[in-house]
């Protein structure tokens, strides 16, 4: 593997030119931006609409902006959102004393490494959700690779089986790359199949949030690759890690294979803040939505206001794509990373009202698109020689089907909630701020069964245990959020140290909270930075081990020997 440089930008720079003199004091808004002019004629700042969530376009309401895909509100006064993120102010000039200029910077990225002539082939098979095979030049990579089993703590299952061969490619593969640490991209009974001294590549965050939680399950070959720098596996084969545009922990990957361009953009909002290339030969997104414990699982909403936001979510969903295929152009495009659904019977709820987009409807979507749409299928591969596509059909056997009641009944047996070990977790978590949360176990309902409720005053540093007659609903200086979580998914998060966002993305616990935003610093710090003890897994029983007796040739001698 070789280091060849860093990808190239390509600046197109925009000034947009306003007369002050058509002004107002306060806060003015143009097409793509917003001005606050002071008392004295002055300007007092500049900013974009571009909300830092999800790159939704900021719509002012008095002294808020607020963004109409999640409701992020931005303080027009502080600059600051709800949740105390910091929007950053444009640069500006003014020019003869009455010209207010605001050069809007737009960049493109660019490989000075890419071989335009797409001499050579690479050949690429889904199988299922994120995972993707791709091999080009002799060498193999798998993307995310989720095969069976469920994620985010028996919130999500496979919406179908996984082929058979699916556990032969990631077996044999050469590299493997993960985006992020969301179980759905970084799943451990899957990772279980494969050798420890595989190279796996993972994205540089500052958290180590990947890197750690691979070194858990005790991986010796992790790869950490700085973002926007391109390396080669092999001769006519690159890659290069991108950001997402927003603070979350999460990436995408960018591949010249033999000269042709593939993009995958996982789960990333507004991936690399847009500035990604053009002319693509493949371009895949995720597509479902509904991948999040917002709002459904948040009883500061009335069950109205939570179909209203899902159904919103699911054409933001949409309009990423589109902005994705009018920024990179792809000849063809695939949706993936979408491939979940809520089969446990007590996530009925979920799965009756997290409504999704289907692949028809993005299908219906990209109609009037010049990008060609591809469809994800277990039965074809694509193969991309010179330029020209092929698709190539497999005959298919797949998995048996996963049993949710299996599952849920080995982690209620395994794992107990006990508020003394919640309490000894919190302690030692390091986490300061202005937060009060108040942790309370449940049944399979999210009705309160009568063990301790444990409440952190984060600011104090105060953890003990109260009654339910105690619990705080606000606080004039401190956020206030309640957690009802089910008891056994609690114990198990708090024994094995596994990421908090799993309890709302895999919609295991209902939250009321005061004030009614985000609580960003305090999801970042238990889902990235506090997430350090070893033998990571989620019960004794082990998915692996069924679908290695589907497919004994895995355990043929020589190999790496697969252990519970």
């Amino acid at each position: 593997m070789n280091y060849l440089g860093g990808f190239e930008t390509q600046d197109r720079l925009i000034d947009e030119v306003i007369e002050l003199k058509n002004l107002q004091k306060g806060i003015n808004t143009t097409e793509n931006l917003i001005v606050k002019i002071h008392e004295d004629r002055a300007v007092d700042y500049v900013i974009d609409k571009i909300c830092d969530h999800s790159g939704g376009k900021l719509i002012v309401k008095e002294n808020k902006a607020v963004c109409p895909l999640h409701e992020w509100k931005l303080n027009l006064n502080t600059l600051k959102y709800e949740n105390d993120i910091k929007k950053n102010q444009l640069e500006y000039q003014i020019r003869n004393e009455d010209t207010l200029v605001v050069t809007i910077i737009s960049q493109k990225l660019y490989n000075p490494f890419l071989n335009n002539k797409k001499e050579g082939s690479f050949t690429l098979r889904w199988l299922n959700h994120a995972c993707i095979y791709i091999e080009c030049n002799g060498v193999s990579l798998i993307t995310d690779p989720w095969l069976f089993g469920p994620a985010f703590l028996t919130g999500w299952w496979l919406d179908k089986p996984s082929p058979v061969d699916a556990l032969e490619l990631l077996k044999d593969v050469d590299f493997v790359y993960i985006s992020h640490n969301h179980p759905d991209h970084l799943h451990p009974e899957t990772l279980n199949l494969l050798p420890r001294d595989v190279p796996i590549l993972v994205a540089d965050f500052h958290s180590k949030s990947t890197e750690n939680y691979l070194k858990n399950l005790v991986f010796t070959n992790i790869i950490p690759f700085k973002f926007n720098e391109v390396w080669e596996l092999i001769s006519g084969f690159q890659i290069s890690i991108l950001k997402s545009g927003d603070f979350r922990d999460d990436s995408g990957i960018y591949l010249n294979l033999n000269g042709h361009q593939v993009l995958l953009t996982v789960d990333c909002n507004f991936l690399n803040s847009y500035n990604l290339p053009e002319n693509l030969d493949l371009l895949l997104t995720s597509y479902a939505g509904g991948a999040s414990g917002f709002p459904l699982c948040f009883d500061n909403y009335s069950i109205d206001e939570k179909k209203r936001i899902v159904k919103r979510n699911k054409f933001a969903m949409r309009n990423t794509i589109l902005k994705y295929i009018e920024t990179c152009r792809p000849k063809y495009y695939m949706p993936y990373a979408g491939m979940f659904k809520e089969y446990a019977k007590r996530d009925k709820f979920i799965a009756q009202y997290n409504a999704k987009n289907s692949l028809q409807d993005i299908k219906d979507l990209l109609s009037k698109s010049e990008a060609q749409f591809l469809s994800p299928d277990f039965s074809n591969a694509i193969r991309f020689t010179n330029g020209i596509l092929k698709i190539i059909p497999f005959n298919i056997k797949y998995l048996a089907n996963d049993s949710p009641n299996y599952y849920l009944n080995k982690l209620k047996e395994e794992f107990v909630y006990d508020s003394d070990q919640l309490i000894s977790y919190l302690k030692a978590s390091g986490y300061k701020g202005k937060q009060i949360v108040q942790i309370i176990p449940t049944n399979d309902d999210f009705i309160h069964i009568g063990d301790s409720i444990v409440c952190a005053d984060f600011d104090l540093q105060d953890f003990k245990v109260i009654d339910n007659q105690c619990l705080i609903k606000s606080h004039p200086q401190k956020r206030v959020m309640q957690l009802y979580i089910r008891s056994e998914i609690l114990a198990n998060v708090v024994k094995n140290m596994l990421p908090w966002e799993d309890f709302a993305i895999g919609f295991q616990m209902r939250v009321k909270r005061e004030p009614n935003s985000y609580e960003a610093d305090f999801w970042y710090h238990f889902t990235n930075n506090y997430i350090k003890k070893h033998h990571l897994r989620y019960a004794s029983y082990c998915g692996a081990c069924t679908a290695l007796e589907q497919n004994p040739k895995l355990n043929r001698p020589g190999s790496n020997s697969h252990k519970n």
